[in-house]
Order: C-alpha cells, then structure tokens, then sequence
C-alpha cells in the first residue's frame, strides 16, 4: 500500500487530489502543520473527503519530536522548544537540511546555538539533539491533546505516534484516548531501535520506519541503518517505511536510479507499506504517483 502525506487543510485542491487518486491507499495528516482551523474543524475537513473516497486516515501525533514554537532569527534571540529539554552542553543540534550548530546553552524549552543558522528558523519545524544525557520532558503536548479529544469525538482512532522509545508512550495515548486506538510507532532514534529490538511493545500495533529522523539520529556510522531496518519489518511484516521515497524529487526534481534501487531494496528486506513524505507528497505529488506506478509494474504485479 502507498500511503501520502495531505497539506495544510486550506490547500483544498491538493487535499482533494492527494485523497482521491486511486493509487492512494491510505493518508497522513501530520498535526504538525499550521492549520487556520481548530483541530475539530481541520479533522472534520479531511474526513469529509477520506469518507468519499473511502481512504484509511492516520492522525500523526509529534509527542516527543522537538519542534520550534516560534520564528526565530537565532543570532538576535533565543529558539523556543514545544519541550522542556535536560543535556549535556555543548552538543549538536540538527536543523532542517542536515544543516548543524553547537547548542551552548538549554534553559527549559529555550536553546541557544552558534554559530547561528544561515536562515531564519521556522514555527513548527522539527529538529534533532545530539547530546549526552538528553531528556525530553513530557509526551504528549498540548496540541496532542487537542487532536486526540476531537478525534474521539469524530469517531477516529488510528494515530501515528512520533519518537516512541517505550511502552510507556503508548500507554499514554492509550489512557488518555480512553477507549479502543490503532497506533502506528514511529521508530525514529536509537532508544525506538532498542524497543524493537527488546520485542516490548504491543504487537497488535504497526511499527513505521520513519527514516529521515532515524537516519539523523542513527549514530555516526549511517550504515547503522539496513541492520535497524531489516529489524523493523522482520518484527513486524506489515511495518510501515516511510521517508525519502524518490528523494530525486526535492534534490534534482528527477526520480533517479537510486530512487528505485532504495524502493527495490525495502521491497526485498520485505516491506510492503511506503509513505510518501510531506515535501514530496506536497510539491512533487504527480511525479511521485508516475514514478510509483512505473515501479509497481515491474516489481509489484
């Protein structure tokens, strides 16, 4: 099954065509996204839509993902952070791009970095902390709960669960949705690999390979990564693989060679759920389904 990642809700020509075209088995809404809308409203709008079409919807929760609360120009002020963070600084952080700083200071949920990015750090964008002794306080955020409270009362319980690393996560959502959840893990740093690994988790539940993070987080040996994700789908045959499918797209605006050898490969190690990423699904969704449906032919028919 191909899953994609829908837009922002007011991009109502996109939303639509994402959820209707018949290649599409399933959608991702990445809570995330800014939304002029309430999280009632912005769940009843794709609902609306994934009904129709009959589409399997997944509302992905960030948890742990540290994000950035506002705008910040970071060489006149401070990053703010969705979590309250504990590390031993200096250390690393990553940004969008793989771009990196030194964190000098953590304050709380407050960072300062340098040097500074070249650009200009956006609301909303996630990034990584390479550090020793990190802890992120807390789970689920508040805007996790806004979501959680209006898919209860819509009527949806399948949600995707960023950065799990215990069965303590899940019992989280799982409590505080209160009645029966169909969770999807995102296994996206070391300690996720290490509860895969342990086979402590719930099996009824789908684990995702959610690469983009995992490939920052891995360790410095990147090769790391076809052992974790051999290991992913082998404890869980109908695991999800989700990130830098037909990379090609966003780095030279072409599906390359690579792009279909990367797909061949997760296909061989036995993965049968792809998901599109958000970049991809949102400027190079056309050129995606082509490519997808090219690959299908050969290999999946």
């Amino acid at each position: 099954m191909l899953i994609a990642t829908l837009p922002a809700v007011h991009q109502e020509e996109l939303l639509e065509r994402i959820i209707s075209h018949p290649l599409v088995g399933g959608v991702r809404y990445n809570t995330g996204l800014r939304s002029p809308y309430s999280a009632q409203e912005t769940l009843q709008k794709i609902i609306a839509l994934t009904t129709v079409y009959n589409k399997k919807l997944w509302v992905d929760l960030k948890n742990r993902q540290l994000r950035i609360v506002h705008w910040a120009i970071p060489n006149y002020g401070k990053i703010i952070l969705n979590h309250e963070i504990e590390v031993d600084c200096p250390c690393r952080v990553y940004f969008r791009g793989n771009e990196w700083s030194e964190l000098k200071v953590a304050r709380g949920n407050v960072i300062y970095v340098d040097p500074p990015p070249r650009q200009a750090v956006g609301e909303g964008q996630a990034i990584n902390i390479h550090g020793k002794n990190l802890r992120i306080k807390g789970f689920l955020t508040e805007e996790d709960k806004s979501y959680l409270g209006a898919a209860w009362d819509l009527g949806i319980n399948d949600f995707m669960l960023s950065f799990v690393e215990s069965i303590d996560d899940v019992n989280q959502v799982r409590e505080f949705f209160g009645g029966d959840v169909n969770l999807a893990l995102k296994i996206e740093s070391p300690k996720g690999i290490d509860l895969v690994n342990s086979g402590n988790y719930l099996s009824p539940y789908t684990l995702v390979a959610a690469r983009d993070d995992l490939m920052i987080n891995i360790g410095e040996n990147k090769a790391a990564m076809l052992p974790a994700l051999a290991q992913i789908v082998l404890r869980d045959p109908q695991a999800i693989v989700a990130s830098r499918i037909f990379a090609g797209l966003e780095t030279a605006q072409t599906v390359s060679l690579g792009d279909y050898a990367d797909l061949r490969l997760m296909h061989l190690l036995g993965y049968k759920n792809f998901m599109l990423s958000d970049g991809i699904s949102q400027f190079y969704f056309d050129e995606a389904m082509k490519a997808w449906e090219d690959f299908s032919d050969v290999f999946l028919k």
